[in-house]
């Protein structure tokens, strides 16, 4: 772009530059992330087990099942960050809105409603896989039921 067409679309060349750090942090968590330590699946899935294992039982003896207690997670920089990025991808699309409604260059108001939206989809993406893995492991527990009953 010419200098002349970038003072010509401050909105859009805006939405660019937003989309393109969300598409950024988007695949930056994909890739290098969580940056926070995690506990290890081995001893996370063994605590699904043992929990449904302990509801099983106080269910097949008739006790009452303990109130389930609510944990509200912390902000660490993987939360942030997974917020962040689709955050950013909505300012983008903000941006290539109003640089249609201001009538500037179109391709480039285009370009950065794609990037935006594109930036939006990853982070949509990643966390739909995420639910269907979760719950393809929580079929998988389900099913080795009887064996982790013992």
């Amino acid at each position: 772009m010419s200098e002349t067409a970038i003072r010509s679309a401050p909105f859009s060349c805006a939405a660019i530059g937003l989309g393109a750090s969300a598409l950024f942090l988007a695949l930056l968590i994909v890739y290098a992330g969580p940056f926070t330590a995690q506990p290890d699946v081995g001893t996370t899935i063994g605590e699904i087990a043992g929990n449904m294992r302990a509801a099983a039982q106080r269910a097949v003896q008739g006790l009452p099942q303990p109130e389930a207690t609510v944990v509200q997670p912390a902000w660490d920089i993987d939360r942030i960050l997974m917020t962040a990025a689709p955050s950013i991808g909505v300012l983008g699309l903000l941006m290539a809105i109003t640089g249609f409604i201001r009538k500037e260059p179109k391709r480039a108001a285009a370009c950065g409603l794609a990037i935006s939206t594109g930036a939006i989809l990853v982070q949509v993406l990643l966390i739909a896989v995420l639910i269907i893995a979760g719950v393809m492991l929580l079929i998988g527990i389900m099913q080795n039921m009887d064996s982790i009953l013992g």
